[in-house]
């Protein structure tokens, strides 16, 4: 930042210079440049300063990303280590309840035999009786937690699923122009082309993207519980545009966050529910090296999650 002011003081300077020796320049265009140049400098303060905060949150959002996606790795996980422990617990449960048989058998044949025999036979029973009830607890309450969790998991997916059907109803008239819905990891993903929403090297939302977005809105407004995350991608050929974007990550830094600002504008959307991330041009659909891959690569994807809670509740508990 601290060269591009210098820059631009030294471009004022020369446009001084060169007016002064005009002499032909009026008091009013000298104003007139001035103030464009103070105008141009405190944009470019504030697209810079705007940039270091996603840069930040994007780095937040990462992490969180992270964090959830290894919870809900380790629940699936501890669902199965449950499913097999729960096999093993009613394996025990048969080898106990025979083994109790088998006693209540050898005590009824020595029955005659002396009291101190059958004292310890009755010892052994009780004992067993004792392990058979609290196996039969411990049985129930795995039972219970495991149908929790399998049912959670199943309202999840039914969500989701629900989210996306109602979103691709929303959208349909634009699956032919640079559209697609699609689930991936429980998530619902609205991936965007770059014709579709910007004009090459540009960061401004066109107006057939505005008309998207607009149903997209109407979605969001319905359900605030769905959390959204805009990811800006771009392909690999370096970016050569206006002063204040520099590369491929700044160019989609400024589209994730061209698109909040038309989610956010004049709609009733919680800004809190809102993330934008830039990620450049290294997390490509197609890695080949052709006209057709980079078009594919060029998007924008909007990733909307349904509320967590009832899940982070279980993996807590546990």
């Amino acid at each position: 930042m601290k060269m591009n002011m210098k820059k631009l003081n030294l471009l004022f300077v020369v446009v001084l210079i060169a007016l002064g020796m005009t002499s032909c320049v009026t008091k009013s265009k000298y104003v007139e440049l001035e103030n464009r140049y103070k105008t141009c400098t405190k944009d470019l303060e504030n697209v810079t300063s705007e940039k270091i905060d996603f840069d930040n949150q994007n780095r937040e959002l990462e992490k969180e990303v992270k964090m959830l996606t290894a919870s809900i790795e380790q629940l699936r996980s501890d669902t199965i280590s449950l499913s097999r422990k729960l096999i093993q617990s009613e394996r025990n449960l048969v080898k106990l309840k025979k083994d109790y048989d088998d006693l209540l058998r050898s005590f009824t044949d020595l029955n005659s035999s002396n009291n101190e025999e059958i004292n310890k036979l009755m010892i052994g029973i009780d004992s067993i009786r004792s392990q058979l009830v609290l196996r039969e607890m411990e049985l129930k309450e795995k039972e219970i937690k495991l149908d929790n969790l399998e049912e959670i998991l199943k309202q999840k997916d039914v969500e989701v699923q629900a989210l996306k059907t109602k979103v691709m109803n929303a959208l349909k008239g634009f699956v032919d122009k640079g559209l697609n819905v699609y689930e991936k990891n429980g998530k619902v993903y609205v991936s965007m082309d770059e014709k579709l929403l910007f004009a090459s090297g540009s960061w401004v939302v066109g107006s057939a993207g505005i008309e998207a977005l607009k149903e997209l809105i109407k979605v969001l407004e319905q359900d605030p519980t769905i959390n959204v995350l805009i990811e800006g991608h771009t392909d690999n050929v370096p970016y050569k545009g206006a002063a204040q974007v520099k590369d491929n990550w700044d160019l989609s830094v400024m589209r994730a966050t061209a698109v909040v600002k038309v989610l956010l504008n004049g709609t009733s959307i919680d800004p809190l529910r809102i993330s934008a991330a830039g990620r450049g041009e290294f997390f490509p659909i197609d890695t080949a090296d052709s006209q057709e891959a980079r078009a594919k690569n060029r998007r924008t994807e909007i990733i909307l999650t349904p509320k967590l809670d009832e899940l982070f509740k279980i993996i807590e508990s546990n």
